[in-house]
């Protein structure tokens, strides 16, 4: 602004990581639902789409789960983060 102050656009706020950033090295894309359940998530189906600039949370709605849930949080981790416990259960729907 002209006078140095800064402002928020509320359609931009907060920064939501993008796809693309899953594909980088020693990272992986996860669903996570409420009932619990973790599944890994392949992002190359999204990104050959042309998705790679696509807000993670723009694509929960994407998801399945066993549960019922036609919703999961997307996180992006390191591969240090990844749980030691089973996993799965949450499907790509489109």
């Amino acid at each position: 602004m002209a006078d140095g102050a800064s402002y928020r656009i509320p359609a931009a706020w907060p920064a939501w990581p993008r796809l693309g950033q899953a594909v980088a090295a020693r990272s992986s894309l996860w669903a996570v639902c409420r009932c619990g359940r973790e599944a890994a998530i392949d992002p190359g189906p999204w990104i050959g789409q042309g998705l790679a600039r696509q807000a993670t949370a723009q694509l929960e709605t994407r998801l399945r789960c066993l549960c019922g849930a036609r919703r999961a949080r997307l996180e992006i981790r390191g591969l240090s983060e990844v749980p030691q416990g089973g996993s799965g259960g949450i499907y790509v729907f489109r």
